[in-house]
Formats: structure tokens, C-alpha cells, sequence
């Protein structure tokens, strides 16, 4: 007996707890008054009036209103009830809009729609039979204008209350839609980044092993000179020291990166980009007609691996973004500043349409990239359109990666960048 109480009981407790409750309490209660008025007061000078039945019905079926959108049927059904009851009483008075609302209930909020129509079809002519045999059939004729009036008013409070059902139909697939295209958006740029790390944690695979076989090499040298040159074989010992910190801070990093299948190709033989080669990529970009210029300030200097070609890959990503969106009507500056401790990258373009690619719904897959590479060394991305026009990405990593510092929440927001 508990087990089938149980689910009524928490149906009632989330009831309390709708924020419509009080609007539904408050409709019952002026429906409640405006029909007692309007029962002490019968239009009809030959009617009987309410009595104290009548009242207490017309209370009952008031009450009942709290509950229409939750059991529409069955309101309609103590309102039909009570309103027969108080004609064939000889009641005096329509009870207009307690009538009413029952019908615009069970077209609005009705799940069950054929026993719906057949409530409402049934209800109506109760009603109507009931009125025609008391307070429409009149002592000068049957009042065929009240008839009209009373049919009329049922029957456009329920197409009212279909309109309104389809309305919030409509509105609810949309939101199933809009929440269905975010999904799909949030999915995208998952796989965006699962794409991104597996090409990340290709690329340090290379880093390291290139500093494996470094360090293999100057270990044999170290090995073969170390009793005839002791000096020369410190040398190449610290050598070995520096590229294998280097080469064990990229493993460390590479452990946090997720790979995501193992049907990927080889990685290629080719050398790794590095900062350095920037030069190159620019003029490609010029060729490519979009007139690109390179400024270097501060103190060039090699970085660590990782570091070189996740810098390399920003400038590159960024241009790439220049030329599919901004068009070769476009120009670009890329700015190279190398501080104490710390580069900073700057692209930036005279161009429009990487504004609308990037910018919005959270930017594209490559601005995506651009953050997962940034945030595996702890440095701090920014991108976003310029004042005055045109697209600017700003990248600020370690020249080194002994430090190992925590990663920095990348941000895109609008930058302020000057022209160059």
C-alpha cells in the first residue's frame, strides 16, 4: 500500500513546489468571489436565486480550478457537475467565468487529446441541455441571443486554449533543438581538442626523441674522449645534463596529453618547426597574397623544442585564419618580442572576416588549438576583433620550461591591438 502512495505523495510535494501554484491559487479564489456575486445576484427576476447548496458547490468547484493544469479532465468534469446542478436549480445567473475556464483548461493542458475532445464535447451539451431547460427557456421565449453567446464563448475559449497549447509546443521543440545544437557545438570542439592533443602528443614524441638521440650521441662522444680530453668531456656532459631536463619536462608534459586512437600515421621524418622558422612561413604567407611583415624586438634566443614549435604552430594557425577568412585584400603583422623570461607572439590583420569565424559561439576549432598548445606550458592567450577593425591573437609562453609552472586560463576576449 506505502509503494503505491509513495509516487502520489512526491507527485503532490513537486506540485507544492511549482512556481505557478500561487498564480492557480490566486485564479481560483477571483473565480471563487466573481461566481458568489454572481449567484446572490440573479438576472433572472422569476429564478429561485442560490442557496446555501448552491454556495458550497460553487466553493467546491472554484477550489477545484488550483489543480486544472494537472488534471484538466477532471475539473472540467466538477464544473460541469456543479454548473448543471446550479441551472436546473433554477440558479438565475450563467457563472460565466467559472464555466469557462474548465474548457480552457483541458484544451490547453490536456495530454490525452481524443478523451479530451470527447470531455469537452460531452460537457458542453451537458451544459447546454441543463441551461436550455431552466435559465434560457424564458417566460417571453427561449433566449436564442444567450444560447448563441454561451455556445460561442465555450467554443472560442477552447480554440484559444489550443493556440496557446501549440504555441508552447512550438516553443519547447525549440528548445529541444537549441539545446540539441549545443550539444552537437560542445561535441565538436571536444573532438576538436581530442584532434588537437593527438597531433600535440605526436609532436612531442618527436621532441623527445630527437633528445634521446642527442643525448645518445654526446654520450658515446663523452665516452671516448673522457680520459684523453677531461675538459671537453665536462662540456659535453653538461650538454647532455641540459637536453635531457629538456627532454624530461616534455615526457611530463606529454603524459597529460591525450591520445585518441592508435590507427594514426607515422609521424613525419622531417625536423620540427621552430620559432626561427617563422621567416619562411611569412613569405609563404606573402606569396599567397596576403602582403605579410615580420617584426623581432628583444633579444632572439633559442627555446626549449616544445616551446619553438608551439609558437611556430600559433603564428602559423594564425596566418592560415588570415588568409580563408580576412581574403587577400587583407595585410597582417607578426610581431616577435622576446623578454627576460617570457616571448609573446602578436598576429594581427586589417581584415573582417576572421571576426565573424572566430569570435563567435565560442571561436573555431583552430582558436581551440591554439589554447590547448598554450595551456600545456602555463602561458596565457588572447583573441579576439581590434578596435578599429581586423583580427588580433596574442600568445605569451616561457622561453623556458624548467619552471613548470601551472596552466593559465586562456581567454577570448576583444583585443586592443595597435596597427603595426
Amino acid at each position: 500500500m506505502s509503494r503505491k502512495l509513495a509516487p502520489s505523495a512526491t507527485a503532490i510535494r513537486r506540485w507544492l513546489k511549482e512556481p505557478t501554484l500561487m498564480a492557480d491559487v490566486l485564479f481560483a479564489g477571483l473565480t471563487g468571489v466573481i461566481s458568489l456575486v454572481e449567484a446572490s445576484s440573479p438576472e433572472l427576476a422569476t429564478s429561485a436565486g442560490a442557496d446555501t447548496f448552491a454556495y458550497v458547490t460553487i466553493v467546491i468547484a472554484s477550489a477545484s480550478l488550483v489543480v486544472r493544469r494537472h488534471l484538466p479532465i477532471t475539473v472540467l468534469v466538477i464544473v460541469t457537475t456543479v454548473l448543471a446542478t446550479f441551472y436546473l436549480r433554477d440558479g438565475g445567473d450563467f457563472l460565466s467565468i467559472l464555466g469557462i475556464a474548465p474548457f480552457y483548461a483541458v484544451a490547453a493542458h490536456s495530454n490525452q487529446r481524443r478523451r479530451a475532445w470527447i470531455a469537452v464535447l460531452v460537457a458542453w451539451l451537458a451544459v447546454f441541455a441543463a441551461a436550455s431547460r431552466s435559465i434560457l427557456d424564458r417566460p417571453d421565449g427561449y433566449d436564442i441571443n444567450s444560447a448563441i453567446s454561451m455556445c460561442v464563448f465555450i467554443l472560442g475559449f477552447s480554440i484559444f486554449g489550443v493556440a496557446v497549447r501549440n504555441r508552447q509546443r512550438i516553443f519547447a521543440d525549440s528548445e529541444e533543438r537549441a539545446a540539441a545544437a549545443e550539444a552537437d557545438r560542445l561535441a565538436g570542439q571536444q573532438r576538436a581538442v581530442a584532434q588537437e592533443r593527438s597531433r600535440i602528443a605526436r609532436e612531442m614524441h618527436d621532441v623527445v626523441a630527437h633528445g634521446m638521440s642527442v643525448i645518445a650521441v654526446q654520450a658515446a662522444a663523452a665516452q671516448e674522449i673522457v680520459h684523453t680530453d677531461p675538459d671537453k668531456a665536462v662540456v659535453v656532459l653538461g650538454r647532455i645534463e641540459n637536453v635531457g631536463r629538456q627532454s624530461l619536462n616534455e615526457m611530463r608534459r606529454m603524459l597529460g596529453v591525450l591520445r585518441s586512437g592508435d590507427d594514426e600515421t607515422a609521424a613525419s621524418l622531417a625536423p620540427q618547426p621552430r620559432l626561427a622558422d617563422v621567416d619562411a612561413m611569412v613569405e609563404r604567407s606573402t606569396d599567397a597574397g596576403v602582403a605579410t611583415k615580420l617584426v623581432v624586438t628583444g633579444d632572439p634566443r633559442e627555446l626549449a623544442p616544445g616551446i619553438g614549435l608551439t609558437a611556430f604552430r600559433i603564428v602559423q594557425e594564425a596566418l592560415t585564419n588570415v588568409l580563408k577568412h580576412a581574403g587577400t585584400s587583407a595585410s597582417a603583422t607578426v610581431t616577435i618580442s622576446y623578454g627576460m623570461d617570457s616571448v609573446t607572439i602578436e598576429i594581427v590583420d586589417n581584415g573582417r572576416g576572421a571576426v565573424s569565424s572566430l569570435s563567435q559561439a565560442g571561436g573555431g576549432n583552430g582558436l581551440i588549438g591554439m589554447r590547448e598548445r598554450v595551456d600545456i606550458y602555463g602561458g596565457e592567450l588572447s583573441a579576439g576583433p581590434r578596435t578599429g577593425g581586423g583580427y588580433a591573437v596574442r600568445a605569451v609562453l616561457p622561453t623556458d620550461d624548467t619552471g613548470g609552472r601551472p596552466s593559465v586560463a586562456s581567454s577570448a576576449a576583444p583585443v586592443n591591438a595597435s596597427s603595426s
